[in-house]
């Protein structure tokens, strides 16, 4: 993944193994209406970070090796809230987003397959 990409949108490159595996991170407020997202935090600040009021989110992307012809992509997210405010209101944001989020990962998903057997295509 290329990090620039993420520049800006609050997303952070926590960890990455080329090839292997990949794990972003952010924090806000996700449930305003702009996503309340902490556009300063970076990658060292992301383990510490616990503000009251907010939440944060470790999203990691998993490549695997079946069999020589298969591979499997693989993605978990882990979600932790700072007080009780944020936990009522992340639950009530998630239980109107989390429908959505999940057809937009199977969408993320199916792109990166569909890039990757065009990759595999090519080389043959």
């Amino acid at each position: 993944m290329n990090a620039r990409r993420l520049q800006g949108t609050g997303f952070v490159v926590l960890a990455e193994v080329p090839g292997e595996a990949l794990l972003i991170g952010v924090a806000g407020k996700f449930w305003r209406p702009d996503g309340g997202r902490c556009l300063d935090l970076t990658a060292g600040d992301f383990g510490r970070f616990a503000r009251v009021g907010h939440a944060k989110v470790a999203w990691n992307f998993r490549l695997r090796t079946e069999s020589p012809n298969c591979m499997v992509l693989s993605t978990e997210t882990r979600i932790k809230c700072f007080g009780r405010a944020a936990l009522w209101k992340f639950r009530l944001y998630w239980s109107l987003v989390g429908p959505f989020s999940g057809l937009i990962r199977k969408a993320i998903l199916k792109q990166v397959k569909t890039e990757a057997e065009s990759i595999l295509t090519e080389a043959s």
